[in-house]
């Protein structure tokens, strides 16, 4: 028994990893946002180099002069000029941004065999779009940030039809792929993409509205997913499964994504939204 079929099957796989990958948008903000002003790195002083270098057999010495005094020694040749401090890259057009987004992306230590879930096609117009729609209590199936979940939903055959433990487990290689890079490597990234961003964020309609302030109301909602308790009862009344309860089917679409998690992904979930709106909250 499956969840979903043909398109609506597909809608679902994409939903299914919604709520993980906000936080993964959260992570992704540490990455692709514009960088403190730097000071100016200065150029290291000219090394002294010793009047004779006895590392390298010499040609033999010059006749002394009358004067009894050797022509000028051999001396090391000269330094060239230091070369200018490394200046970042230009900061590449949003439509040509997923080479260099990706190549910066893909060389911090996610956990081995899990980078391949990055969806790496229009990369930050995909961030913003599910940032946005995930704050106004929405999913969307169209430009995901993640790969769709490989293992389908099924549920045992009998009554009642149980959300429990079995589906849980479809959702740790996301989970384990968030958890495996700590903010202190995402920093060094930190703000460079700020102004693609806020470009993809305008072009939704926002011209006036910072997109960090959309990631914190995302962030917010799914933080007030209510707690509920496990296993849960589900109902087929078509296609689609939905919450027997009438409460919890009313909820906004990705707070009960949060709930199909499982309480063990919902805690790890809510442990790295908590942190990451830590940092968000304490950077102007």
């Amino acid at each position: 028994m499956t969840e979903q079929k043909s398109n609506n099957s597909q809608q679902l796989y994409y939903a299914g990893i919604a709520a993980v990958v906000i936080v993964l948008l959260v992570a992704l903000w540490w990455l692709f946002a514009p960088q403190q002003p730097k000071p100016a790195v200065q150029a290291p002083a000219p090394v002294e180099v010793p009047a004779v270098i006895e590392a390298e057999p010499q040609p033999e010495p010059e006749p002394v002069t009358d004067a009894g005094e050797a022509e000028t020694p051999v001396t090391a040749p000269a330094q060239p000029d230091p070369e200018p401090a490394v200046e970042e890259p230009v900061l590449p057009a949003l439509e040509q941004s997923d080479v260099e987004v990706k190549q910066r992306l893909l060389a911090l230590d996610w956990r081995p065999g899990l980078a391949n879930l990055f969806v790496t096609e229009d990369m930050l117009r995909s961030l913003v779009v599910q940032v946005d729609n995930i704050a106004q209590g929405q999913l969307v199936a169209g430009q995901p940030v993640l790969m769709p979940l490989e293992q389908r939903f099924s549920l045992d055959e009998g009554e009642p039809l149980l959300l429990e433990q079995q589906s849980f487990g479809r959702y740790e290689p996301y989970i384990q792929l968030l958890e495996s890079v700590p903010p202190q490597q995402l920093m060094p990234l930190f703000e460079r993409y700020e102004p693609l961003l806020q470009q993809a964020y305008a072009e939704l309609g926002y011209p006036d509205e910072l997109f960090k302030n959309k990631l914190i109301a995302a962030i917010d909602l799914l933080l007030a997913t209510p707690q509920v308790q496990y296993p849960l009862e589900l109902e087929r009344p078509s296609v689609v499964y939905i919450f027997a309860d009438p409460a919890i089917e009313q909820l906004p679409a990705p707070q009960k994504q949060m709930i199909r998690l499982g309480p063990d992904n919902q805690k790890k979930v809510r442990a790295l939204l908590q942190r990451y709106r830590a940092e968000l909250t304490s950077t102007p």
